[in-house]
């Protein structure tokens, strides 16, 4: 049997809004003892922050007393009863729900226990700290294309059939970390992808495989994707920014004959639901991939949804490694590139400084993650 520390360093949230390291009891846990069936115990190399994160942390949406932190790349070195694509060993990413209820786990530590359904075995080229940029983006854009709208697989034949039919997405907030990863599944899944972002950031957004980019703060950034979209127009929509208006001028650039539907990263208004009765708008919580039931920030329930995990790890097991084939450390792969990574020093100690960083917006189109010793 595996001998666990009796202590491991974790960052905990604080009664102030802050965050600090803490002497996490934990060879004594009894999740540790009997890790549950469908977990994964993993040594945590590597780290990657989320708005969410600091909002969990810093903000209003946590609890004090519960560990900090969603995604992190490491090595599996204990596996539940029930799990059958991973192993001890294996290197893989995940993602769990930090900051929010849990004050015996959580990512920003020395091991965490991740639903293994989340979780994806990396390419042996990605390196531990591209894993923790992955799992919160890449997922979340996972449930938004595959989950709430009804398009076919990456780089499968029916994503071949369906490019033929011409359809087209906006994806506003493509210089996101979110957005990075939706534009080239997107584009993968044989949709024309329409994108908002800064103009300095239109050419990269391009390489990724949108075919349009507009300035999202052009006062006519609606009416000039409509007009560019055609008669047919665009019926898929997906804010990754929801703020400042953006998914108000997502809805306006729907077709105005066919509707749509629009899947958003944040809850939205009523009023912003009801912009338009042939518009619908629907917000998406990657959290629900993990299988209970979710209380997201302390103000919005949802309920357990089994099959949003099932699907999950299917898209794990029989996706991801097919979207990755070929990676390489700072390059990515064939098909699907890397985000910008801004390492930053200081392993746990350093991320109370990477999460004010995230709260004052003083990063660009980059994914702050740290390495752990």
């Amino acid at each position: 049997m595996t001998s666990f520390p009796q202590t491991i360093k974790a960052l905990q949230v604080q009664d102030n809004k802050s965050v600090k390291v803490v002497d996490l009891p934990f060879a004594s846990q009894e999740k540790v003892q009997k890790l549950p069936e469908d977990q994964v115990l993993v040594r945590v190399r590597a780290v990657g922050l989320n708005p969410t994160d600091w909002k969990h942390a810093l903000g209003p949406w946590g609890m004090p007393g519960t560990i900090s932190g969603c995604d992190a790349a490491g090595d599996v070195v204990a596996v539940g009863s029930a799990v059958s694509h991973l192993k001890v060993g294996d290197r893989v990413c995940g993602f769990n729900y930090g900051g929010s209820w849990q004050k015996d786990n959580g990512a920003y530590a020395e091991y965490v226990r991740f639903i293994a359904a989340v979780c994806f075995v990396l390419p042996p080229e990605m390196t531990y700290e591209e894993g923790a940029s992955f799992p919160i983006p890449h997922l979340t854009a996972v449930q938004a294309l595959y989950m709430r709208l009804p398009f076919p697989k990456p780089l499968t034949p029916a994503a071949d059939e369906f490019r033929q039919k011409g359809e087209k997405i906006l994806i506003w907030g493509a210089s996101t970390a979110v957005g990075h990863h939706a534009v080239q599944l997107a584009a993968l899944s044989g949709l024309e992808v329409y994108a908002t972002a800064s103009p300095a950031a239109h050419a990269d957004i391009k390489a990724l495989g949108a075919t349009h980019v507009f300035d999202y703060k052009d006062a006519d950034v609606a009416s000039k994707i409509k007009q560019a979209a055609g008669d047919k127009g665009i019926i898929y929509g997906l804010d990754t920014v929801c703020e400042k208006g953006s998914t108000d001028a997502t809805v306006d650039a729907m077709s105005p004959t066919r509707g749509g539907t629009i899947i958003t990263t944040l809850p939205i208004s009523d009023e912003t639901k009801n912009r338009r009765k042939d518009v619908s708008v629907d917000f998406t919580l990657v959290y629900t991939e993990l299988g209970y039931e979710i209380n997201f920030a302390n103000a919005f329930p949802f309920p357990a949804m089994h099959e949003d995990k099932a699907r999950t790890q299917t898209y794990n097991v029989e996706d991801a490694p097919r979207v990755l084939d070929g990676w390489k450390a700072g390059v990515g792969a064939p098909k699907f590139k890397t985000q910008k990574l801004r390492l930053l020093p200081g392993g746990l100690e350093g991320i109370a400084e990477g999460l004010k960083i995230m709260q004052d917006g003083a990063y660009g189109r980059e994914k702050l993650v740290y390495k752990l010793d």
